[in-house]
């Protein structure tokens, strides 16, 4: 079975001595993976210490707010993004992180109408950005897995297809896709097929499991079981993660009452996961 992690996000908007207490609440309920929001580069040595006593495997997520933008025309912004993922990559090195997944290409909030001269200097700064980091998260060990994110976020990239170009063009070995089923829902004419695709490259190294309104897997309107049979299928061997959020996350709903308490729905989407593998062993 897959290792089955949890975003951090689902119970903190953000990195800091408030998720002490956190790892061992995760392996307490029973994943086997955690994932960081990277707001900040650094992990403090109370909470590392915390995740390496329980036994998680580990994943960072970007967390690309307005100034951490590689493609920007700004290059103070561009080298200063460019040094924050070293930064990062470095810390993850310390944790022993598999990937550092999101959208690594773009700042969020980044949604705009460019001339298609324009267009073409965002997409390669984009690309040269992803080779400089690319060099350092193969020092580090970890991979980079690029996240298409929805039409309200960004205008860069917001398909599966758009993505695996990306990759192509920056042609490293450590660099690879990450499929959130909350962005394709929103994105792709086709969420199986864009996920089958994806799974076809070879090249999807994350894998967020959200359902369309942000709630946990095995909720919403997605067919979760047969996009988990398409994971086993292609034998897709890395990290399922749940990426849910708390009040004042990049997601949350503002909508009192619609969701449950976060440890309701870590528990709930975790059974999910783990009762879809378990119905595998005995078909």
């Amino acid at each position: 079975m897959n290792k089955i992690g949890i975003n951090l996000w689902n119970w903190e908007p953000s990195l800091g001595d408030s998720c002490l207490g956190l790892p061992e609440k995760i392996r307490g309920m029973g994943f086997t993976a955690i994932e960081l929001p990277m707001t900040t580069p650094d992990v403090s040595d109370a909470l590392a210490g915390e995740i390496r006593e329980a036994g998680l495997e580990v994943s960072l997520c970007a967390a690309n707010g307005p100034g951490r933008d590689i493609s920007n025309f700004d290059p103070d912004i561009r080298e200063n993004t460019l040094s924050l993922y070293e930064e990062i990559l470095r810390t993850g090195e310390k944790l022993h992180a598999s990937v550092f997944a999101g959208p690594l290409y773009t700042g969020g909030g980044k949604r705009h109408v460019l001339s298609e001269e324009d267009r073409k200097r965002e997409w390669d700064l984009a690309v040269k950005g992803l080779r400089r980091t690319a060099k350092t998260a193969a020092q580090c060990g970890i991979r980079l897995a690029l996240e298409p994110l929805n039409r309200y976020r960004t205008s860069v990239c917001n398909t599966v297809g758009q993505i695996l170009q990306m990759v192509e063009d920056v042609n490293e070995p450590c660099v690879g896709l990450h499929f959130d089923t909350y962005q394709s829902a929103l994105e792709e004419r086709d969420l199986l097929e864009a996920l089958e695709r994806s799974l076809k490259s070879g090249r999807v190294y994350h894998f967020h499991a959200c359902a369309n309104n942000r709630s946990c897997p095995g909720e919403g309107l997605i067919p979760w079981d047969d996009v988990m049979d398409l994971l086993v299928r292609y034998g897709y061997d890395g990290h399922i993660t749940m990426e849910t959020f708390a009040p004042g996350g990049f997601d949350a709903s503002f909508a009192a009452g619609i969701f449950p308490e976060a440890d309701e729905m870590a528990a709930k989407g975790l059974e999910y996961l783990k009762g879809y593998f378990e119905r595998r062993e005995h078909v």
